[in-house]
């Protein structure tokens, strides 16, 4: 079978003068090249001209105002007057008027970012000079939604290889895109990140600084590199945490991820588990919780668990793909390590009760649970991974605007580059990592872009030539984004610094997880002062097992300190204020 290749344009192109057209949405036809390539030739002054009308959203002592602002369905076709609503927040310092400005983004791509701004405002050495400012991209959140509502999930089991198991996960797949186009009233192919950082300049005009600083998680790291791209004059302090290799097609990152999934599993978690044998029961090596695991997963399989929770309110099925989503979830920060061996723990005495007396003994463990717990376990197997998602990683329950999150993840990685088409490639990519790999490698064939008839664009390959230091950094476990993916985009992005996290394998870092780490972006965020060269920071360790409260209540990574985490309390706080 012949693949495509990306076709790129580096950075040698002559980057035209922006002009503005003044006036109230007067625009010139021109002849413009596809999305993506150069930057757009002219703005309408109608985008220009707004004046955004700021009101509080979220509670008053999280200081953060939010507007809508309009923005152009297609930067790169000034006759389409097809408008799309963006969402804004930001917070200024408490005293004084701020000198710079800082965005962020906390990934996804597609994740819902209003609560970025007041995250960036509560680490303190950014609170005192800068303007925090967070945004829902197009296609998220508050700002005008793309929707897949209704196309076929993955309820089949990856592992089976079976050839009507196969031509099922083929069809779901190639189904993914009608349902998605039919649904989102032409703005599909236009939520890409060309056209997203073109919204970013917006709002800097808007807002009315020559610069901005930027703190880019997971795939937020791509939206800052091709930002950097788009518009190198208006750089400024630049920090990409947990990287993709913005410097290659999105196909590089992502099969990467089975790799750095399952050492995270095996190499880190396993690991702790055993080592708290005695109080977690899982194994007492780490091969043997492998194999808890791998038990539970065929048990669920053959006989899945389906509970009423919190009063017959809640049902929930408990299938090997419900336990891959759970495991998978609880790699993206070791605060969740605790939760999910309780959890592994319940799903097995579960399972083990289903086995022995039936479906009615099982639901009579979970009647038995107290309803703080009942609460957890349904919270946990609703939520949407933060970070960058492994495709064919199933997901439960809606973000804030339906499946918009989803739905532009899916969006902008199967719209920015080239993906191999047709279903050979992801069998066979699938039949080579899922031996090795099984957490995710079997899966990879569940992905809707080898099946998407992107749009004909090409955007400049980001290689950081004649930008200002950007600070990249990036933990030697990270799961979501592999250590490799920082090592191959920082070997090819021009005048990077990398700041490597070692004994430590979360996926964002910034912000609460590494002493070292605050210490240097901080700095650089607030003087522009960079690491002198490369530097390592080790990492702090993965905590015990708390003696107390063992039901697990109140102790993952949302009710504590993970950044990304933190980012999406902040943001369900903030969003939903703006008509």
């Amino acid at each position: 079978m012949k693949f495509r290749t990306l076709a790129v344009l580096g950075l040698g192109i002559s980057l035209p003068a922006l002009m503005i057209i003044p006036g109230s949405g007067a625009t010139a036809t021109v002849d413009l090249p596809a999305q993506g390539g150069q930057r757009p030739k002219y703005v309408a002054g109608k985008y220009l001209d707004q004046k955004p009308a700021w009101r509080q959203c979220g509670d008053p002592e999280l200081r953060t105002y939010c507007a809508k602002i309009i923005a152009p369905h297609d930067w790169w076709n000034p006759a389409d007057r097809n408008d799309i609503e963006l969402a804004v927040s930001k917070v200024a310092p408490v005293k004084g008027k701020p000198s710079r400005v800082v965005f962020g983004n906390p990934g996804g791509p597609g994740g819902a970012g209003l609560g970025m701004a007041p995250y960036l405002a509560s680490q303190q050495p950014l609170a005192k000079d800068h303007l925090a400012v967070g945004f829902d991209p197009r296609g998220t959140g508050d700002s005008t939604n793309v929707t897949c509502a209704g196309s076929p999930g993955y309820s089949m089991d990856a592992r089976d290889r079976d050839r009507p198991n196969l031509d099922l996960i083929s069809e779901a797949s190639s189904l993914v895109r009608p349902y998605c186009e039919r649904q989102s009233r032409g703005l599909l192919p236009y939520v890409t990140t060309a056209q997203t950082v073109q919204d970013i300049d917006l709002i800097r005009r808007l807002l009315g600084y020559d610069k901005i600083d930027f703190v880019g998680y997971s795939g937020g790291t791509w939206m800052g590199a091709y930002y950097q791209t788009y518009f190198p004059e208006h750089v400024g302090r630049f920090v990409l945490d947990s990287n993709t290799d913005f410097t290659r097609p999105w196909l590089d990152t992502f099969t990467a991820q089975p790799q750095a999934f399952e050492r995270r599993f095996r190499e880190d978690f396993a690991r702790w588990a055993a080592r708290y044998d005695d109080q977690l029961g899982l194994g007492r090596t780490p091969r043997l919780v492998i194999r808890t695991y791998e038990r539970l997963r065929a048990d669920l399989k053959k006989q899945p668990a389906v509970e009423e929770f919190l009063d017959g309110s809640v049902k929930i099925s408990y299938d090997q793909n419900t336990l891959d989503a759970i495991v998978t979830g609880d790699m993206y920060t070791k605060l969740d390590f605790y939760s999910l061996a309780l959890d592994l723990a319940f799903f097995r005495d579960l399972a083990a009760a289903q086995r022995q007396g039936g479906p009615r003994a099982a639901q009579r463990k979970v009647d038995a649970l107290p309803l703080a717990r009942q609460q957890q376990l349904v919270e946990r197997a609703t939520r949407r991974p933060v970070g960058l998602a492994p495709f064919g990683l199933p997901t439960f329950g809606r973000p804030f605007a339906e499946d918009a999150e989803n739905a532009t993840f899916t969006a902008v990685t199967c719209n920015d580059t080239e993906w191999p088409q047709g279903r050979e490639y992801g069998e066979l990519l699938s039949a080579r990592l899922g031996p090795h790999y099984p957490l995710l490698g079997w899966g990879m064939s569940e992905n809707p872009c080898f099946y998407w008839n992107r749009p004909q664009f090409t955007a400049p390959t980001p290689t950081g030539a004649g930008l200002p230091t950007t600070l990249m950094v990036q933990s030697v476990h990270d799961p979501a984004t592999n250590m490799s993916l920082a090592a191959s985009a920082h070997s090819r992005y021009a005048g990077s610094r990398l700041i490597t996290v070692t004994r430590e394998g979360d996926h964002g870092i910034y912000g609460g997880v590494n002493k070292c780490v605050d210490k240097l972006v901080n700095t650089f965020l607030t003087t522009g002062r960079a690491p002198a060269a490369d530097t390592t920071c080790q990492g702090e360790g993965i905590p015990a097992p708390p003696t107390h409260n063992l039901d697990g209540n109140n102790l993952d990574g949302t009710a504590t300190g993970a950044p990304l985490h933190r980012i999406a309390g902040f943001t369900k706080a903030v969003s939903g204020y703006l008509p």
